[in-house]
C-alpha cells in the first residue's frame, strides 16, 4: 500500500502531525508512507524513518504563505512525480483545503482524504472531515485518522535524537537542569506571541537562576 501525506509546512506543524503519523504506521506497518513537504523537510523525513518510507519535495504554490509560488513547469513536474508514485491514498493534512484539496485530487491518488471548510470544495464526503479553526492541532489530525478507521496511539509528541544530536548538545556546555529554552519566533505574524511577553517570562526565570537559551532561525537573529 502506498500512502502520500501532503503537509508542506514548517517544523512545529509537522511535529503536531506525528501522533497521527504514528497511528497510521501502526495500522499499516508495511505501507510505503511518503511525506510530501517543503525542501527542508527531507531532514525531518530522515529523522522519522520509523514512520516514513520516502520523501517527495513540494515546489510551492500561489496563495500558500509557507512557500513561494513555483513556476508552472515545476508544478507540472511535481504532478508527474505524484502520479508516477501511484498512491493508493493521499492525505491532505495541509490546512483547511481551499487551496490544497484541488492539489490533492490532481496528484492522481486512487483515494484522497483530508479537511474541508464548510461551504467549500469537499472531494469525498466519506473521507474528508470539516475543518474547525479552534481545534487542538494534534487532535485535529487524529480526528482525521479516526474517521478513516485508524485507532489513535496517544497524542504525545516525539522527536528522535541521534548520537550526533547529543554530541552537538554536549558541545554547548549547558548542564542538565540549568537552563530553559525560549523559542520566541513564528513564521506567521498571526501566531506570534509578543516579544515583550517572552522577555518577561525569561526575566522571571533568570531571577530564579535559570540560564536562558534563545532559539530561532538565521532570519530572526536580530
Amino acid at each position: 500500500m502506498r500512502i502520500g501525506l501532503l503537509r508542506a509546512l514548517m517544523l512545529g506543524d509537522l511535529l503536531c502531525a506525528v501522533p497521527a503519523l504514528r497511528a497510521l504506521h501502526a495500522e499499516y506497518p508495511a505501507a510505503r508512507i511518503t511525506l510530501i513537504g517543503l525542501p527542508w523537510a527531507r531532514e525531518f523525513a530522515a529523522r522519522f524513518r520509523r514512520y516514513l518510507y520516502d520523501f517527495l519535495e513540494f515546489p510551492g504554490f500561489a496563495g500558500m504563505p509557507e512557500s513561494p509560488p513555483a513556476d508552472p513547469a515545476a508544478i507540472q513536474a511535481f504532478f508527474r512525480r505524484t502520479r508516477a508514485a501511484k498512491f493508493d491514498l493521499l492525505l491532505q493534512m495541509h490546512g483547511s483545503g481551499e487551496i490544497t484539496n484541488p492539489l490533492a485530487v490532481l496528484a492522481g491518488a486512487r483515494l484522497t482524504a483530508g479537511f474541508y471548510r464548510a461551504g467549500h470544495y469537499c472531494p469525498d464526503p466519506e473521507r474528508y472531515v470539516e475543518w474547525r479553526d479552534d481545534e487542538h492541532e494534534v487532535l485535529r489530525y487524529l480526528r482525521l485518522t479516526e474517521r478513516l478507521g485508524i485507532p489513535g496511539r496517544g497524542g504525545a509528541l516525539e522527536f528522535p535524537l541521534h548520537e550526533a544530536d547529543w554530541r552537538e548538545w554536549r558541545d554547548t556546555g549547558l548542564a542538565p537542569g540549568s537552563y530553559a529554552v525560549v523559542h520566541a519566533g513564528s513564521q506567521l505574524p498571526s501566531r506570534r506571541w509578543p516579544a515583550a511577553r517572552f522577555a518577561q517570562v525569561a526575566d522571571a526565570l533568570a531571577k530564579d537562576g535559570v540560564q536562558i537559551v534563545l532559539t530561532g532561525t538565521k532570519d530572526e537573529a536580530a
